[in-house]
């Protein structure tokens, strides 16, 4: 496959050499569209852009707006936020103040009922519809995020935020405003989903759950001295003697038949969760937020005493292993592959030749000066960009194809 460079001429300054070049090769345009689409893919990917999904009912997980124009009231009361799916985002609240929510679950769009009007992909509903009683609404719908209550990008921080998307209320956390004991930066690209320490505090079982998530280097009980954590060793291990002596008295007892067990008045209950439940057993009790590893989701008990527990505190979600983000991006991107730009890229700059190519990262850069300075009068007058004016640039930059079309050519 052949890689071209091309050489662009680097921007003068005060200290800059105004004969320094920087280097583009077709490969980095591609690969830098790649990037987008990736993104574009994870978080729309899954998601239907043509026709809105109200008629489907609440949707295990979609990209979603909020629209502060049409429902200005929910910046100080969160019972008039309403949310849209993709399709109408485009097509009914073009040009609106939208907060774009990443992905929410079993949502149904608010675009068709009294809380957002008329939907314009809905013709053949009467009028506006009820309004969804399912939905929940966090303050993401206000554009407020964690527990800083602060906007997402925040106009006021002058470095890089990151944030995570609890599984559980999917809100999103900066990691310093969580209880997250020995967490670190390096967790948040490590970690398949977080659950923070308000949800595992009113999910109390997740926290037997826990040798499953990131653990943090306990550097303070390493450099204590062997004898201080002696006790603690053998009275961890002597408990775990004590639980397996007691399962193999059990063992022995349920070989000897129900009868006899039933002669003792074992409950069958608790026969039951001693042979199925896998709920394990934590050496310590976990604080603050958690971390989880892949699959963590596949390990969680579904026994009949831990079953129930899941439909009381309303997660039953989490025994959904499709019900992750990650699963949804996944999707996305698979979904994607197929009609990437990179993939059609590559293919066609591997069929032409040198001087094709030349002609290609030539004009691509060209289009990209036009484009950014067409853009730039966008963002003084602090206009909205519409498909219009992008299809206005476009035929305009055909329009001077057209015209060098017949024009001499004269080598030198």
């Amino acid at each position: 496959m052949s890689e071209l460079n091309a050489s662009v001429a680097g921007p003068e300054g005060e200290d800059g050499n105004p004969h320094e070049q920087s280097t583009i090769t077709m490969v980095d345009v591609l690969e830098q569209e790649k990037e987008l689409e990736d993104e574009y893919a994870a978080v729309l990917g899954a998601s239907d852009e043509k026709s809105c999904t109200y008629a489907k009912g609440p949707i295990a997980r979609q990209a979603l707006y909020s629209c502060l124009t049409c429902c200005p009231e929910a910046r100080t009361d969160l019972t008039k936020a309403a949310g849209c799916c993709l399709a109408c985002s485009y097509r009914c609240h073009e040009n609106h103040e939208l907060v774009e929510l990443y992905t929410k679950r079993n949502f149904r769009c608010d675009c068709p009922t009294s809380k957002l009007g008329k939907c314009s992909l809905n013709p053949q509903l009467q009028g506006a519809q009820d309004a969804n009683k399912g939905n929940l609404y966090n303050q993401n719908f206000q554009g407020l995020y964690c527990r800083c209550k602060r906007p997402y990008p925040d106009p006021e921080r002058t470095v890089e935020e990151v944030m995570l998307q609890c599984a559980i209320c999917e809100d999103w956390y900066h990691l310093p405003h969580m209880k997250a004991p020995g967490a670190s930066e390096k967790w948040l690209d490590a970690c398949s989903e977080m659950i923070c320490d308000g949800c595992m505090d009113a999910v109390p079982f997740l926290k037997d759950y826990t040798g499953l998530a990131l653990q943090p280097v306990e550097g303070d009980e390493e450099k204590k001295p062997k004898e201080d954590l002696k006790p603690k060793q053998d009275e961890g291990q002597l408990k775990s003697e004590l639980d397996r002596s007691i399962c193999d008295i059990m063992n022995v007892s349920e070989k000897k038949g129900d009868a006899a067990a039933a002669e003792v008045g074992e409950p069958s209950q608790k026969r039951a969760k001693l042979d199925n439940c896998s709920r394990p057993t934590p050496l310590k009790e976990h604080q603050g937020a958690a971390f989880w590893t892949n699959d963590w989701r596949k390990s969680l008990c579904q026994c009949s005493e831990c079953l129930p527990l899941y439909k009381e505190l309303g997660v039953e979600f989490l025994l959904d292993t499709e019900d992750s983000a990650k699963t949804y991006e996944e999707r996305g991107m698979k979904r994607a592959e197929e009609n990437s730009s990179y993939e059609q890229g590559i293919r066609a700059l591997a069929s032409i030749d040198r001087t094709q190519q030349i002609d290609a990262i030539t004009e691509y850069n060209r289009m990209k000066d036009k484009l950014k300075e067409y853009l730039q009068s966008f963002a003084e007058s602090k206009k909205v960009v519409t498909e219009e004016d992008i299809n206005r640039f476009f035929a305009g930059m055909r329009n001077e194809n057209n015209d060098k079309l017949g024009q001499p050519y004269f080598c030198r």
